[in-house]
């Protein structure tokens, strides 16, 4: 199975899962053997668990929380629902034990992970219990859907409506049964990540928070607007002024996907972020591609090569950054899969792009900076930092994963050995940030950050820091909820009036 098949494997489940609740329900409800309230309870059920379910997803994005924010709790209800029906039809002898007791154990494990995913959207917070779940949920969805189960919506378990009755043929009694080892197999991975999600969430206390007169060289920037392919809408842009304006960041990262090696709105851009650049204010601009650019690349290298050059000489022209980063990995990978490009062809790229810079507008560095921290990273960054290498600046994106803190420190001992092993070591390094506040919680979020600034603090050669995701737009780790809510981060990280 391919890499993408198997990242859509937990929302192909839940799809079959919906359906499966929803034509059970239809059946129940038209029985006339048992007892009419548990006829209605299931019928209840059977209604309310598709729109619940889409709510809990949409109220993970920014683009549907502020009109559903008032129905959040529909989702916890219909899982409470679906534990009492389980419950009934068990104690009814409506369904046998051996089928009714997995599925009540694992719909009251869905239950704890719905009101803990509702209680960290509203406020940022859960007990260390409910928390611990959603972080387990994360690493047992992960299995499959990788990192990108830490932050995604669509990582969503969905309880299960007891099959009350015999079944009428072998194929339903077949599927009954699928669905019960189903059952017992989430609920027993959950238990047995409930620990280390725990330990993930308590793990932030050992972080080190960064003093006022630690680093006064440090420059601290966010990122102001999600990923763009074309001009910022008009709610981009009034988000973005409001995060500058209580951030009063001294640079400000954009990053914009290339697609078929153009980007748009250009001019759209350079207009809106006039009003950004303060005296002082660095502007870093990063560039990032899909799989649609990634199969544009294999099938006319050099005609995406050719318009990927013109791409960021107009960049250069318009919006006169201090920074450009040509080639960005996403730091959390697509549930689609990630564009498979060398990293051969990455260098050609970074050193044509340098040379072009070079030539429109010297005063722009170019820089590249290693997102994965795996073994294609580690090459590429020897690369970037030798003699030979065109480039200004280098850069690390550290961001904690599953284990929570361990991970993130893991990955900032990695940025140590890096750049100790250069031979050059002379060139400046931008910090790329962010936190898992929907896995591990706000102040999880908050304290991962910070160690990471106080980290860069006690090295001399990194220049700044940018803390991002601006808001849950495509992942769930912004500074601002979907909901509007400012999380504990960006509390932090606001400058006093």
């Amino acid at each position: 199975m391919t890499p993408i098949a198997l990242a859509l494997v937990p929302l192909i489940v839940a799809v079959i899962v919906l359906m499966w609740n929803i034509a059970l329900a239809g059946w129940i409800a038209a029985r006339r053997e048992g007892p009419q309230w548990f006829a209605r309870l299931t019928g209840l059920a059977g209604l309310l668990v598709a729109p619940a379910a889409v709510i809990a997803v949409a109220v993970s994005s920014d683009a549907g929380a502020r009109t559903i924010t008032g129905v959040t709790w529909l989702w916890p209800l219909t899982c409470l629902l679906l534990v009492v029906q389980a419950i009934s039809a068990t104690a009814l002898r409506a369904v046998s034990r051996t089928v009714g007791v997995p599925i009540i154990v694992y719909n009251s494990c869905v239950c704890v992970l719905a009101i803990g995913d509702d209680l960290v959207a509203r406020s940022g917070s859960a007990a260390l219990l409910l928390q611990g779940a959603v972080a387990a949920r994360d690493s047992v969805l992960g299995i499959v859907m990788g990192p990108a189960a830490l932050s995604s919506p669509l990582a969503l378990m969905v309880p299960l409506l007891a099959p009350a009755y015999p079944a009428r043929w072998r194929a339903s009694a077949t599927f009954r049964a699928l669905l019960v080892l189903y059952a017992t197999v989430l609920s027993t991975m959950l238990a047995v990540e409930l620990p280390r999600g725990m330990d993930a969430v308590r793990s932030y206390a050992e972080g080190t928070a960064p003093t006022a007169a630690q680093a006064p060289r440090l420059a601290h920037g966010v990122r102001v607007m999600s990923v763009l392919s074309g001009p910022p809408s008009a709610r981009a842009v009034r988000a973005a002024a409001v995060l500058h304006e209580r951030v009063s960041p001294e640079a400000v990262l954009v990053l914009l996907r290339m697609e078929e090696g153009r980007v748009l709105g250009v001019d759209s851009l350079a207009r809106t972020l006039a009003s950004f650049r303060t005296e002082g204010t660095r502007l870093l601009v990063a560039l990032t591609f899909e799989r649609d650019d990634a199969l544009a690349v294999r099938r006319t290298p050099q005609l995406v090569h050719q318009r990927r050059l013109a791409a960021v000489q107009d960049i250069v022209l318009r919006l006169t950054p201090d920074v450009v980063i040509p080639v960005l990995r996403p730091v959390i990978p697509s549930l689609l899969g990630e564009p498979a490009v060398s990293a051969d062809w990455i260098t050609r790229q970074l050193a044509a792009v340098a040379a072009t810079v070079q030539r429109v507008r010297p005063a722009t560095e170019v820089g590249w900076v290693a997102t994965r921290f795996d073994d294609a990273d580690s090459t590429l960054y020897q690369w970037a930092g030798s003699d030979s290498s065109p480039l200004d600046v280098l850069g690390f994106a550290p961001a904690p994963t599953f284990a929570g803190l361990p991970s993130l420190n893991a990955r900032l001992r990695a940025a140590d050995r890096w750049r100790g092993a250069l031979a050059a070591r002379d060139r400046p390094h931008w910090i790329l940030t962010h936190g898992l506040p929907r896995a591990h919680g706000d102040a999880a979020q908050r304290a991962g950050v910070q160690h990471v600034l106080a980290w860069s603090a006690k090295r001399p050669w990194v220049r700044g820091v940018i803390v991002g995701e601006p808001s849950d737009d495509a992942n769930m780790t912004g500074l601002i909820a979907a909901n509007g809510r400012a999380r504990a981060l960006l509390e932090s990280l606001s400058r006093p009036q």
